[in-house]
């Protein structure tokens, strides 16, 4: 297996990381490729590694994808298969967090060199992973997430030291490896108030009666909107599903329904017998069927990770294949916890909540373009804030004003995220700012200063205008302040100041 150009990206960026560091997290949007990405760091590691799935499914999915890539063995650990750790053992483990937590007191604390925590957003800090965790507290340890916003991550700052390398899903949809998103919004009366909540998400009862006696209007839905995609559709129940696949069947619609118990029908969809493959929670892990250009999803969620691996099934790029069609029903809901297609790129909550105005008042559009224009907005409003800031009159340089002004909006967004950041700043680094002229008040984090000296000192390499010059530009409306180098400033604001 050839790996692309991103994943040997991620791994030589987590393996230069893990000299340095205990505990590195690395990011990978659904449809990465990460199996492959573990295969290949575990390849390379020196000695044994263990691999913690989040499911059970994806046990000797991971396992048999390193044998592909590898040629060795990878072992099971899991049910009835049981590693023989005092004979001649693999090197590389997989099992799920709770096989390996049962089974801890047969394995010696230095066992492994390497843990990889798959789903490492809801696979870390639970019990049974931090049981696990701390009885091989010797090893090295990647965890790998697809959550997007930053807010998430900061949740696992306690225990990761440092994001190596961020691939999202923005990233390899533009560079092709994963098919562009359009989302068309239908309505669908469904109401979802009066729904419970069952550890974490909406309780799939609760959800199968609430979306029973509309399922013959989210039929007529598919056929308006998506007649001739290969169409994936995601019910609360297996009840669900097979009365869904009824009213597709009335309306002439080829479909099939599988579950845990009957996978049969799922060639028909392979083979083209069937255009429409129904199923409760079976096809959300573990499954890929490339051609499929069109994701249903009847199933909400409160669980960003389900609705990533939802739309997941449908991100693979095949042959004929222009675009993945995400069908987003419009539930009636009171609980903004509802996960919606904005929560696969923003990065923010402000830009999660412009992007669902965008998608939910045009029709159909696409997932990028609506993104982009949900960060101009977001950004438009950071702006307003900061020019309200901005007019008290001060002769330091304002870090957020700075961070605009040199168009680094990732810089005017930041969040801490790892617990490093969250320490207040040094002295060294205080210091520093200082000489630049930065009003020091408006500096709270470590990692906050860490990338603003990094953005300094960057533009001092390229000769670029000093905080104070950019703030000057912008004040005389220079029409490229971020863009100026000293020279120009100097000369730009000497003009201005010998009128």
């Amino acid at each position: 297996m050839t790996p692309r150009p991103y994943q040997t990206e991620f791994v030589d960026a987590v393996i230069a990381d893990l000299r340095e560091c205990q505990r590195v997290l690395g990011v990978a949007a659904t449809g990465a490729g990460k199996t492959i990405i573990a295969s290949m760091i575990m390849s390379r590691a020196r000695g044994r590694c263990l691999f913690l799935a989040d499911a059970k499914e994806l046990v000797k999915q991971n396992a048999d994808k390193f044998n592909q890539y590898s040629g060795r063995h990878a072992a099971i650990e899991m049910a009835a298969d049981k590693v023989d750790v005092e004979g001649d053992a693999p090197s590389v483990i997989v099992g799920t967090t709770q096989s390996i937590a049962r089974r801890l007191e047969k394995y010696p604390r230095d066992y492994f060199s390497l843990i990889i925590v798959d789903e490492a957003h809801r696979n870390t800090v639970g019990q049974q992973a931090q049981d696990v965790l701390d009885h091989f507290n010797n090893a090295k340890v990647l965890g790998v997430t697809a959550t997007p916003f930053r807010s998430d991550r900061k949740k696992l700052g306690d225990f990761y030291e440092k994001i190596s390398v961020d691939i999202g899903l923005e990233r390899l949809i533009r560079e092709g490896f994963l098919s562009p998103i359009t989302i068309k919004s239908v309505p669908v009366d469904m109401d979802l108030r009066d729904v419970r909540t069952t550890a974490g998400d909406y309780n799939a009862g609760d959800l199968g009666a609430a979306i029973e006696p509309h399922l013959k209007a989210a039929a007529l839905l598919l056929k308006e909107h998506a007649a001739g995609r290969k169409t994936v559709v995601f019910l609360p129940l297996i009840r669900t599903s097979k009365l869904f696949v009824k009213e597709l069947t009335k309306l002439g619609i080829r479909a099939v329904h599988v579950d845990g118990v009957d996978r049969e029908a799922a060639q028909k969809f392979y083979d083209g017998e069937a255009d429409v493959i129904c199923n409760a929670s079976l096809l959300t892990t573990g499954w890929d069927h490339p051609p499929t250009d069109c994701v249903y999803i009847l199933r909400p969620t409160k669980s960003l990770a389900l609705f990533q691996q939802m739309v997941g099934r449908g991100t693979r790029i095949a042959e004929g294949k222009t675009n993945l069609l995400l069908l987003d029903p419009l539930f009636l809901t009171d609980n903004h916890k509802l996960i919606t297609p904005a929560r696969l790129l923003a990065s923010t909550p402000e830009q999660a909540e412009a992007a669902d105005t965008i998608l939910q008042t045009q029709e159909e559009v696409d997932l990028l373009e609506a993104m982009e224009e949900a960060e101009t907005i977001s950004k438009d409003r950071l702006r307003q804030e900061l020019e309200e800031k901005s007019k008290r009159k001060s002769r330091t340089v304002d870090a957020m004003d700075f961070a605009l002004s040199v168009e680094n909006f990732d810089l005017a967004n930041y969040e801490p995220e790892m617990g490093w950041e969250l320490e207040p700043p040094s002295t060294g680094q205080l210091k520093t700012l200082d000489k630049f002229g930065f009003n020091l008040q408006d500096v709270t984090y470590r990692g906050q200063a860490s990338k603003i000296l990094s953005v300094l000192f960057d533009r001092q390499e390229r000769n670029l205008a000093t905080p104070k010059q950019v703030k000057l530009l912008k004040r005389f409306r220079h029409p490229y302040p971020h863009l100026a180098t000293k020279a120009e400033a100097g000369h730009f604001l000497g003009k201005k100041f010998r009128r």
